[in-house]
């Protein structure tokens, strides 16, 4: 099915969908095109050696100049919602956006569409739970298109790229789910999806009425290097894998990670804390990292205006946050309660007030903590907290 309808707000037609019938979950592919403009910066084109701390460091905090950028994208999403009727008042849609090397399927626990009982998928418990998602492929990501990864795929531009995108859904015929204009709109993000719905909730606060950030928490000092993530010894996809990451897409300046151990030790905790098959499934889907992701002026947005509820779930391992980047280097421990750093992404919201602000450190979880076995943990409390806001 197809629709077709310009939008001179926003330069952009309405998205081309296939459907995927389901008995318990009918989901959609869409292809939503946006005009957006931003102001990035621009970066120098590294000859570095990224298994090389040093140079990894160097290239992201290298001086830089304000680069703005403007251009017209296909993001590719996928729509689901419950095949069957749900009772009593339609509940939000929830806007799911993947981290760095992931892709949509990264909510579905690494399948392509989410499963009925999938215990590591956020998209089949919020389905099952009445709620309609709506997961992207980011700028740069998964069939989407894939702009200079060094000076285009930035975290302004890809933010705005979201915007653009929400707004499209907030006009109620983008995608086909009864009322969606009059639906309420939660952000749910993992690790780099996360970072950009700061800079949503600061810069657009009436796009979403809630925000969910997953795979996330505030560094401290010594922390914030990420020395451990060279051991993912990222290379050049298209070098990597040229059948699947062709040179004519995958130009120079997107990445791959090549260490199994490595990855492993950036994105998950203990062994037994995970199924080793679910790994060799995460490392063989892998998506890319694009390098102008690695260039974030200012990681986390300051919400100064926003003040609806806002939850933090991480798994209490996470490398990438209260790590340096990898197990190798020791144990991380982000903490729980007031005084964890999960409860310190509440300095970048305040404007919320106390009883709409909450966390979950989840056990046994490293920083991609839906791929582990305590997923339901985590999926549970979230959903509590969005029952107890009417959400």
């Amino acid at each position: 099915m197809k629709f077709a309808l310009l939008s001179t707000a926003l330069l952009a037609t309405f998205p081309s969908i296939s459907g995927f019938p389901s008995t318990v979950y009918h989901c959609q592919d869409i292809t939503f095109r946006v005009t957006s403009s931003a102001q990035n910066v621009l970066a120098k084109n590294p000859t570095v050696d990224f298994t090389n701390a040093t140079e990894v460091v160097a290239f992201v905090t290298q001086e830089t100049k304000p680069n703005p950028v403007h251009g017209t994208y296909s993001i590719h999403a996928q729509f689901c919602q419950p095949a069957g009727p749900i009772f009593g008042r339609p509940k939000p849609l929830q806007f799911l956006v993947p981290g760095v090397t992931y892709n949509h399927t990264y909510f579905n626990g690494l399948d392509r569409y989410p499963l009925p009982g999938k215990t590591n998928s956020w998209a089949s418990y919020a389905l099952s739970r009445g709620y309609a998602t709506l997961s992207l492929d980011r700028l740069g990501t998964g069939t989407s298109d894939h702009p200079d990864p060094l000076n285009t795929v930035q975290a302004p531009l890809v933010a705005e790229t979201i915007h653009q995108i929400i707004r499209q859904v907030r006009g109620g015929k983008k995608i086909p789910l009864p009322g969606l204009g009059h639906r309420k709109i939660i952000y749910v993000g993992h690790s780099f999806g996360s970072l950009l719905g700061t800079r949503i909730s600061a810069e657009h606060p009436e796009d979403i009425d809630a925000i969910i950030h997953t795979g996330v928490a505030i560094p401290t000092p010594e922390q914030q290097s990420l020395r451990g993530t060279t051991a993912n010894v990222f290379l050049q996809a298209s070098s990597y894998n040229p059948i699947r990451f062709p040179s004519t897409t995958y130009v120079p300046g997107y990445l791959v990670a090549t260490s199994k151990d490595g990855r492993r030790n950036a994105c998950y905790s203990a062994p037994e804390d995970f199924s080793a098959s679910l790994y060799e499934l995460d490392f063989q889907l892998k998506d890319t990292l694009a390098l102008g992701e690695t260039i974030v002026q200012q990681p986390f947005a300051p919400s100064l205006t926003f003040n609806k509820p806002t939850f933090v779930l991480t798994g209490r391992q996470d490398a990438f946050f209260c790590g340096n980047g990898s197990r190798e280097l020791g144990a991380p421990d982000c903490g729980s309660g007031p005084n964890s750093q999960l409860a310190a992404v509440k300095v970048l919201y305040p404007a919320v007030p106390d009883h709409k602000f909450d966390t979950y450190t989840q056990e046994r979880a490293g920083h991609c903590n839906q791929l582990h076995y305590s997923a339901q943990d985590g999926f549970l409390r979230v959903h509590k907290f969005l029952a107890a806001h009417g959400l």
